[in-house]
């Protein structure tokens, strides 16, 4: 295996560790959600086992990310800015209109915006 696959098997690790602990899972549930033992999740996310386009698909689904954002990564500064408004649209997800007017409003308020 290259250096470039490897880098890439470790940063893919890191990813799928941080879906899931925004997803507030252990590796137990994330691999009862995709149908994939919990030894093989952590193998994943230490970067020393390579994943099937299947287990790809089953942890995107499980994780309830596009497979898409489960696999780009790239070392712009950016990509933490990313990672940073996806979490906080995962706090957001499933609130209802009333507790989403508040989150605006105190963002509004926090972030000194008109």
């Amino acid at each position: 295996m290259t250096r470039a696959e490897v880098q890439f098997l470790q940063e893919f690790g890191r990813r799928v560790r941080y879906y899931r602990k925004l997803k507030a899972l252990t590796q137990e549930q994330l691999g009862e959600k995709a149908n994939v033992g919990y030894k093989y999740i952590g193998e994943i996310e230490r970067g020393r086992k390579r994943a099937s386009i299947i287990i790809l698909l089953r942890l995107s689904q499980a994780l309830q990310i596009s497979l898409a954002d489960l696999i780009h990564f790239s070392n712009n500064p950016g990509d933490e800015q990313t990672r940073h408004m996806h979490s906080i649209m995962r706090i957001l997800e499933n609130r209802n209109t009333n507790n989403l007017k508040k989150a605006y409003h105190l963002l509004r308020v926090f972030l000194k915006e008109d």
